[in-house]
């Protein structure tokens, strides 16, 4: 009876929690914080405005084209939880100074990505080449100016 009344408490607890999350999760619509202009600018493409990245209220997509997989280079642009993003500093990221409360980079080769932290509010930018060469150093470049442009408007 106890483990009964112990798993409703836990199930309660979730379905009042659960609703707060998501709102604060799509409070903040990702297609707004950054402009095609600061996209092309930044990475050196012609970008189509941003869109939401297979319907996502979460995800924002900056992309040549209109393929959900593309060749193309591609900017993601997603707003998380913050647990979300202290769940991700498992994955060996290193630290980047000077970018919201707290941010780090992860990522090598023809990926990269920027997870950045701001009080309660959370983001990561992800930079991907598609075809074009760029080094590790390159796209961690971009995706910090691409975060700055973000952070002004959090």
């Amino acid at each position: 009876m106890r483990g009964v009344r112990m798993i409703a408490s836990l199930a309660l607890f979730s379905a009042l929690l659960a609703p707060r999350l998501a709102a604060q999760a799509s409070s903040v619509d990702p297609c707004s914080l950054l402009t095609v202009a600061e996209v092309n600018a930044v990475v050196g493409m012609k970008s189509l405005p941003g869109r939401p990245y297979l319907g996502s209220k979460i995800i924002c997509l900056f992309s040549p084209d209109t393929s959900a997989f593309s060749d193309q280079p591609v900017v993601n642009l997603m707003v998380q939880q913050v647990y979300m993003f202290q769940g991700q500093k498992n994955m060996g990221p290193h630290p980047v100074s000077g970018l919201g409360d707290e941010a780090y980079w992860t990522g090598g080769g023809n990926y990269a990505k920027l997870e950045v932290r701001k009080g309660n509010r959370a983001f990561s930018v992800t930079v991907s080449m598609g075809k074009t060469a760029k080094t590790a150093q390159q796209l961690e470049q971009m995706e910090e100016a691409l975060a700055k442009k973000v952070l002004a408007r959090l």
